[in-house]
């Protein structure tokens, strides 16, 4: 999933050449749910994905406020 990822960035970034650096944090959040998931820890993958989302929610809020 991470190498499919960091392939693709976001078609936006892979435009402009940019690449998140290998230890990019969402990459450990995707690994964490990529594992809960192949350890059929539904509960478990529901958690990690939950918290990824709330951590970019967090991450993207102040970037959008200072954008407008």
């Amino acid at each position: 999933l991470n190498a499919v990822r960091r392939t693709v960035v976001w078609g936006r970034l892979r435009s402009e050449g940019a690449r998140p650096p290998a230890d990019h944090h969402s990459f450990a959040d995707h690994e964490r749910i990529v594992e809960a998931i192949a350890e059929r820890d539904l509960g478990g993958a529901a958690a990690a994905m939950r918290l990824h989302l709330q951590q970019v929610e967090r991450r993207l809020i102040p970037v959008r406020e200072a954008a407008e």
